[in-house]
């Protein structure tokens, strides 16, 4: 999402990811949660409830086949996902490829999403610099 945010072309969606890009590294995603918005806006439901459901149950299945390893060690929750997923392991490259997986999984789903939003959003902006632009002419 963050990487959708900066690349947008609405300066709201730019701005709000410029802003969010280093916390969420660290996994401080309030920036994003709240500035995009994505918690209470409909449009985001969907993705925000779905995406996480499924990427636990791949990683779930896939350590119930033994393709995972199991998590050993509680680490702290800044520590940015892949490495941590490895270190929970026990230094687990596998744990750290399915969290690489879940975040492109994530950015397919929330794509259509993050679409519309911007449009919406860029419409919004487009109308409000024309009404601008009217009220500086009128002057």
């Amino acid at each position: 999402m963050v990487y959708l945010a900066i690349k947008s072309r609405s300066k709201q969606l730019k701005s709000v990811g410029k802003v969010g890009a280093i916390p969420a590294i660290f996994n401080i995603n309030e920036p994003i949660l709240f500035g995009f918005p994505i918690i209470m806006n409909p449009l985001f439901l969907v993705p925000f409830i779905f995406v996480p459901m499924l990427n636990a149950t791949i990683a779930w299945f896939l350590t119930s086949a033994e393709v995972l390893d199991r998590v050993v060690l509680m680490i702290p929750w800044s520590v940015p996902a892949p490495i941590g997923a490895a270190w929970a392991a026990n230094g687990s490259y596998m744990n750290a490829l399915m969290v690489v997986f879940a975040m492109v999984n994530a950015y397919f789903i929330y794509l259509p999403f993050f679409r519309t939003h911007e449009k919406i959003l860029v419409e919004q902006e487009e109308e409000r610099a024309k009404r601008m632009q009217q009220a500086q002419a009128a002057q």
